[in-house]
């Protein structure tokens, strides 16, 4: 079996891309696998204990709101590198955007709720 390098010395030898379009490529083939690692490490964080002192659950509600973002940020990321000029699809304001990350939220509660 191949002994693994350093990420570091894997990093150096990487081909450098030249141009957004390459990065882009780049990005829609290494990001879902990405993000599904994230959402998995969420879920497995989110289900455990919750401390129930407040200065705890602060910290595992700060924890859990970090996460998301981090997979929301991903996810936008997924989006725009797989956007084509032709395919891009109009995209969402602000309010629209929260109101559906709302949405979701709510619904994860209601099923947490029923569990």
């Amino acid at each position: 079996m191949e002994e693994q390098k350093p990420l570091a010395q894997r990093r150096r030898r990487a081909k450098k891309v030249k141009s957004v379009d390459e990065v882009q490529s780049l990005l829609a083939g290494l990001l879902p696998s990405l993000i599904q690692s994230a959402t998995i490490s969420y879920e497995a964080f989110s289900k455990a204990e919750i401390p129930v002192d407040a200065k705890g659950f602060a910290a595992h509600h700060a924890a859990c709101k970090s996460a998301l973002s981090h997979v929301e940020l991903l996810t936008k990321l997924a989006r725009w590198a797989e956007k084509t000029e032709e395919s891009a699809p109009p995209s969402l304001s602000e309010d629209d955007e929260i109101a559906g990350l709302l949405a979701g939220a709510r619904a994860a509660l209601q099923e947490l709720d029923s569990s």
